[in-house]
């Protein structure tokens, strides 16, 4: 049961990112958006439903399988971030390298805090 969770899960995970980066604009500025997005909010959904799980922890575990290590782990994605800022590289961009890894790098971070902050005040 807990493969078929994370599994399913992982391939929902996957399927939003895939969305995420047909509807928004492959770049603004020097960012590759539709990762950046993923990538926040898996690091946000993730980090809301392990807060939760501190606090509510009578939830059923199976729970925590299929939305943090299956569907964020399936949203949210190093190795496209990785390829990219290797296009930049490659480009000879590196600036553009450096800002994508740092911007990156911040947005996750701060999606970790806004959501273990907002389910501490609201749960």
């Amino acid at each position: 049961m807990n493969f078929l969770l994370v599994f399913l899960g992982g391939g929902l995970g996957a399927l939003v990112r895939y969305i995420l980066c047909l509807c928004l604009p492959k770049h603004v500025g020097y960012l590759p958006l539709g990762t950046l997005s993923a990538n926040f909010f898996g690091c946000f959904i993730a980090s809301v439903v392990f807060t939760y799980f501190v606090f509510k922890s009578d939830l059923n575990s199976l729970y925590k399988l299929f939305l943090i290590t299956g569907f964020c782990g399936g949203l949210s994605t190093l190795s496209a971030l990785s390829l990219e800022v290797m296009e930049f590289v490659q480009a000879g961009d590196y600036i553009r390298a450096c800002i994508y890894i740092f911007t990156s790098l911040l947005i996750c971070a701060i999606s970790v805090i806004l959501g273990i902050v907002l389910v501490r005040k609201y749960v």
